[in-house]
């Protein structure tokens, strides 16, 4: 089997180690003995020829012990040195510290560039592990190739990715469903489950290359391209497979609004069906929602089969439920979503992350009396409830009370 050449980087076969260790015991017999020579040399010069050798001690005025470079070494080294330490120290305790808030805005954020679709969230903690891997991949293979600088850029962006993959690392005694919390989070764990499937595949198939490469000598001729081949098909193989099986995040209106919805003996048909990225268009004053940072917005309106009570309504997402109960407190009551006939009576709401912007209606639009009042709002009732259930994973049907109940119970 041939020996890889100098710049083929540090992924080598394992069994080519006694090859590495004899020739570089060759090179420190060879360092020692130049060594050896030079101090002979420095010794004889001190007592035959003036200047041959090394000044002795104290020979010049003012001359201190010297640093490895030749300099003489600072009183403050030490130090410094201890403050540096104390300082990576404290750096990664203040890291661990805002690591839940640090760990909320990467969530958002996420949700946010991908309008919290499944296959953008399960993208997105695909790439929480398969940053990291392909950071130190490509330090590993292009490592002796590269100048100062791409060497520097490369080391700042694998700290960084290996900054972000620590965010989701669970403590003692829990696991990612307990720390990822939000919308689309679960999908993000998944993603971030799926690419550690992927990175181990991946050490299989180089513990497996080793044999393979001590029985086929063309794969181990090729080793270092085989091994990089390998480990990225496996890393990259799992993300198609994790879109596949993730779960709907429900913050599609196709996904959460059937086209007839049966609740109570009750048959209720969609007449509108939509989503958009952002809240523009939800009230008559954009900025009411919008001020908070609003990530998307899913409509729906419903009719019932037995009345012309109509069920208007908007679901609009934030980052968290604080933002939510926040972009709540802040409407005025009364105000009706856009596309609600005249005469509606509004509903605000929150549930988790979303705030519900909601109107009961005739569809002719004449005004709601006290007695339509409860069997105008109870259509509306059954949709929230229908929302609310999917958000949560438990579907029920709403109980009818004095205040809201059906027209003919």
């Amino acid at each position: 089997m041939s020996s890889p050449s100098r710049d083929t980087g540090p992924i080598e076969f394992v069994s080519k180690a006694d090859r590495r260790a004899a020739k570089a015991a060759a090179k420190a017999a060879a360092q020692a003995a130049k060594s050896g020579g030079s101090t002979a040399s420095g010794v004889a010069g001190a007592g035959g020829t003036p200047g041959s050798g090394p000044a002795a001690p104290g020979g010049r005025p003012g001359s201190g012990p010297a640093s490895r470079a030749g300099k003489p070494a600072s009183r403050w080294a030490p130090l410094f040195g201890g403050l540096s330490v104390i300082g990576v120290i404290g750096a990664f305790v203040a890291w661990f510290l805002i690591a839940p808030t640090l760990r909320r805005l990467l969530i958002g954020f996420a949700c946010d560039v991908t309008a919290c679709s499944a296959a953008g969230m399960t993208t997105a903690g695909w790439l929480v592990v398969a940053a990291p891997a392909s950071a130190m991949l490509l330090i590993g293979v292009s490592w002796q190739r590269a100048g100062r600088t791409a060497r520097r850029v490369m080391i700042g962006f694998a700290v960084l990715t290996w900054l972000v993959a620590m965010l989701v690392i669970p403590g003692r005694g829990k696991d990612l469903s307990d720390i990822l919390t939000g919308p689309g989070s679960a999908q993000l764990g998944e993603g971030i489950l799926w690419a550690l499937g992927g990175a181990g595949a991946a050490l299989a198939f180089l513990f497996l290359l080793v044999f393979v490469g001590r029985a086929v000598p063309a794969v181990d001729r090729r080793y270092n391209t085989v091994a990089v081949a390998g480990i990225a098909a496996m890393i990259v193989g799992a993300l198609p497979l994790a879109i596949d099986a993730a779960e709907p995040t429900y913050a599609r209106a196709a996904e959460v609004f059937p086209a007839v919805l049966k609740m109570n003996g009750d048959t209720l048909t969609r007449t509108e069906l939509g989503d958009e990225r952002g809240c523009d268009g939800v009230l008559p004053d954009d900025t009411l929602l919008d001020r908070h940072g609003c990530i998307v917005t899913v409509r729906a309106s419903y009719m019932t089969d037995d009345s012309d009570a109509i069920a208007v309504f908007r679901a609009v997402l934030y980052r968290d439920d604080e933002t939510a109960d926040e972009a709540r407190a802040g409407l005025p009551a009364g105000l009706a979503p856009v596309g609600a006939p005249g005469g509606a009576v509004a509903i605000f709401s929150t549930t988790g992350p979303w705030v519900l912007v909601s109107a009961g209606a005739h569809d002719n639009g004449r005004e709601v009396t006290a007695a339509d009042r409860p069997w105008v709002l109870w259509p509306l009732r059954q949709v929230s409830y229908h929302f609310i259930g999917t958000q949560v994973g438990l579907l029920i049907d709403p109980d009818p009370t004095d205040a809201i109940r059906p027209r003919n119970p």
